[in-house]
């Protein structure tokens, strides 16, 4: 399933479940990785540093923020 989200101030999860729609996830801190996803476009920040590991290409939906374009 592709998602399309925009530039905002919340994380993509809350972005994604805002949508009625769902991830899976455990730590939503960024210490885990069960929310890693593959980033198709776009770039995104964190506020802080993952803990888990991020290849190039993937995010942590639970603590990424789209950047705006």
């Amino acid at each position: 399933m592709n998602v399309q989200l925009q530039a905002s101030n919340n994380v993509l999860l809350a972005q994604i479940e805002s949508k009625g729609l769902t991830v899976e996830t455990h730590c939503r801190s960024g210490f885990c990785g069960m929310c890693r996803v593959r980033l198709l476009e776009g770039q995104v920040a964190y506020d802080e540093t993952p803990i888990a590991f991020v290849k190039e290409g993937e995010v942590l939906v639970c603590c990424a923020k789209a950047k705006p374009m």
